[in-house]
Order: C-alpha cells, then structure tokens, then sequence
C-alpha cells in the first residue's frame, strides 16, 4: 500500500548499476547510454534506491529521491557540469484522451541549451509546436498526440525553427505514455 514504481533511463555516458537493498536485480545492471531498467515496485518513503557506476559499491552522489505511494516515476540519470552526475525525478502520471497517446520531452543536453519541439506528419513538416523553451535539466507537461499513425518529430532551438536534430518518425500507441530524452 505504500509502494511506489520506478524506472531509471541512462542518459549519461556511464554504465549503471541500480541497486536496491545493496542487490542488483536482473535487468537493472550494466545499463549503458540510452537504456532503461525495468521497473522497480519500492517503499515510497524509503525506497532504499542506489544508483551506482557499474563495477562500484558506491552511490552516485546526488541522488535524494521523493515518491509518493501508488506513483509511477521515471528517474533520468544525466550528466551535469564537469564529471557529475544530475538526476531528474518525473511523475508519469498521465491518462491521454481516448484514442491518443501521450507525449513528453526532457532536456539533458548541457547547461546553456534550450529546445522547441514540432511535431507533424511523417515525411512531411513538422508545424505543429508542441513545447517551447525547454530548458537544460528541465521537462514538458505530457501532451496528447495522435495514435496508429506515424508523426514526423523535429528539435530546434528555442525560437527557431531552424531543425538541430529530426527525431524521426514516431507511431505512437493509443493509451501509452512516451518521454523523449535529449541528450549531448
């Protein structure tokens, strides 16, 4: 009843041990750039939650978290200024509208950047803003997007609508929640 569930995405260049209670669980060891761990049901007031650089018994510093019972929460691992390590806890807490599925974006880029995100029909433009000026360690809300057929996501920066990067076409699921990571 006082439960929590949580996955941890791996945006750093480390590899990633998630430990609980000292235990490494299969699935949440050695967890490279751009993978996730499965998802881990914890103690929402002490989820005895370590996240440590594959090979150590040592927690990465930094890493305080706050759950609340019955949430679902994904924990971004993403570096920070000079060899240290961010986290970023985000609920995911989203029901989309029927027929649609959900959409978020985080930015784990680096200090000084910030990001607008377009979205639109595959292999044409992508018009439509979703999200403007997000900032270095900061996230959108979810947004609702259209489910069963593809869509054309593209990244500029804040205020452009020069493309930095085209994430590519996308087919979301109806009922199922994204979050896309921008990472260095």
């Amino acid at each position: 009843a006082n439960t929590a569930t949580v996955q941890f995405i791996n945006a750093t260049a480390l590899s990633l041990d998630i430990a609980q209670s000292g235990t490494v669980a299969t699935g949440n060891g050695a967890l490279s750039y751009g993978t996730a761990s499965t998802c881990i049901t914890a103690d929402a007031s002490n989820s005895n939650l370590a996240v440590r650089q594959t090979g150590t018994s040592t927690a990465l510093a930094g890493f305080a978290p706050s759950f609340l019972a019955g949430g679902i929460y994904s924990v971004i691992v993403y570096p920070g200024a000079g060899a240290s390590t961010q986290f970023a806890t985000v609920s995911n807490a989203f029901t989309p509208t029927a027929g649609q599925g959900g959409l978020r974006i985080f930015n784990a880029a680096g200090a000084g950047t910030s990001y607008d995100i377009y979205i639109g029909p595959a292999g044409g433009s992508a018009t439509i803003l979703l999200a403007n000026n997000i900032g270095a360690g900061s996230g959108s809300s979810y947004f609702n997007v259209a489910a069963g057929s593809a869509q054309q996501l593209r990244i500029t920066n804040a205020g452009s609508q020069a493309v930095v990067l085209d994430a590519g076409s996308r087919t979301f699921t109806a009922g199922q929640n994204v979050t896309l990571v921008i990472t260095p």
